[in-house]
């Protein structure tokens, strides 16, 4: 009886951990990302949370311009991208406008470099909903905090 008990003390405490995060639904998110399926599987998993994509981009340079013209509550930043990768853009925006930036990449060893800069957020693809979506509650939870 014991250990069940203390399964289910556990399973409640990570529920009241997760039901304290902020929620995705309503929040406004620019997507940038260069692979075009990739853009739309995020696009796709972020609009069935309630999220509402106000911007894509397909590279650093654009991603900047999207978000400062949209002034996002969230952004979904690639790292590896032509004409200027990910943390100079994430560097850019956030030398002008606050907000809640998390860094997807298929690449480890930036992660440092990525909370440096300010990023709530470092996830390593391939990504699904199971991962993507806590880890962005997390995001805007590390964000709400700083």
């Amino acid at each position: 009886m014991l250990l069940l008990s203390s399964l289910f003390s556990s399973h409640t405490q990570a529920q009241d951990h997760e039901s304290s995060l902020p929620t995705l639904q309503g929040r406004r998110a620019v997507i940038v990302e260069d692979e075009g399926i990739t853009q739309m599987q995020i696009q796709r998993l972020l609009t069935r949370a309630g999220v509402l994509v106000v911007g894509t981009a397909g590279n650093g340079a654009d991603g900047v311009d999207r978000v400062l013209q949209q002034e996002p509550d969230l952004v979904l930043m690639d790292i590896k991208m032509p004409l200027m990768d990910g943390m100079e853009a994430t560097r850019r925006i956030l030398a002008r406008f606050r907000t809640c930036i998390v860094l997807l990449t298929a690449y480890l060893e930036y992660e440092e470099q990525a909370r440096q800069l300010g990023a709530c957020g470092y996830l390593v693809k391939p990504i699904s909903s199971l991962t993507l979506l806590p880890q962005l509650q997390q995001a805007l939870h590390n964000f709400y905090q700083q």
